[in-house]
Formats: C-alpha cells, sequence, structure tokens
C-alpha cells in the first residue's frame, strides 16, 4: 500500500455492526465509492476493493467486471486500555 498517501486528508466512517457483511467464509465491507465487495483480506494487502482489482467474492450477487473504482482503502483499529479494577 503508499505509505506516501496523506491519510490525515482522507474521508473516514465508523464501522457497525452492520457494515461487515459475510459469504463463504469471507468477510467484506462494501467500497464506499462504487459499492462493490472490498474484502478484509484485499483491503489490508492491497488497499483496494474487488471491483478495483477485477475479483468476485463468491455468493455474492454483484458483479465486479468493468468496475472503475479510484478508492484507496484503508482499515484502521483503534482502542484504549481500561484502567486496572474500576470500582
Amino acid at each position: 500500500m503508499d505509505n506516501d498517501m496523506d491519510w490525515e486528508e482522507a474521508a473516514r466512517m465508523e464501522l457497525g455492526p452492520d457494515t461487515l457483511h459475510e459469504s463463504q467464509g469471507s468477510h467484506y465491507l462494501d467500497c464506499p465509492e462504487c459499492g462493490s465487495p472490498a474484502t478484509i483480506e484485499n483491503v489490508v494487502q492491497h488497499g483496494r476493493c474487488n471491483g478495483y482489482l477485477d475479483e468476485q467474492v463468491e455468493g455474492v450477487d454483484f458483479d465486479v467486471e468493468k468496475i472503475s473504482c479510484t478508492a484507496r482503502l484503508r482499515l484502521e483499529l483503534a482502542y484504549t486500555s481500561d484502567s486496572e479494577a474500576e470500582e
């Protein structure tokens, strides 16, 4: 993935329980630009949705052929540690 991208300027969205889908063992999100499936693996490895990569997700009724998508995708996991023994 491009490390020279200015991710500070990127649009962001919070993922909820309804934004993650599962199909035949593969988890995916809907690409915010073109709507095609974006498997977690492809987002992490390539930073692109399956439409851009021209890869079909099995069991999903969405034809990804010939989709022009320019979105660069990145997943970010934010976390915090709870303070010890809240009373």
